[in-house]
């Protein structure tokens, strides 16, 4: 009995996804993707309320591209995140394993992304 909790325990660890951006993406924190090179905008979003709204019309990366992507929180400098695109979605690099960023702004941060940030 004790083996099932312990499983269902670390289950339930690795399954969580870890605050990666920061404790929080307050209203007006704005996400920009950009090539490696910063020289193409793939897409830009700023959080509104509990949403994340576009800023751009989106230009798709090309699946399995390196990207960055840049997060300003309002009253900060930007940071830097190297990611990966894949199918409408950013795998961002996270203590070794690639964490979904559609995923992670739902989950950790609770706000209602699009399905998809590129068609």
């Amino acid at each position: 009995m004790r083996l099932w909790a312990w499983l269902l325990l670390l289950g339930a660890a690795l399954a969580a996804l870890p605050p990666l951006l920061g404790p929080a993406l307050p209203p007006g924190t704005e996400l920009r993707l950009l090539s490696q090179d910063l020289r193409t905008l793939h897409g830009a979003w700023r959080v509104e309320g509990r949403r994340l709204l576009p800023l751009s019309s989106p230009v798709p990366p090309r699946p399995g591209q390196e990207v960055q992507l840049l997060l300003a929180l309002p009253g900060e400098k930007p940071k830097a995140f190297l990611g990966v695109a894949e199918r409408g979605d950013v795998l961002l690099l996270a203590e070794r394993e690639r964490v979904s960023l559609l995923r992670l702004l739902k989950e950790v941060y609770g706000l209602t992304p699009p399905e998809r940030l590129w068609p």
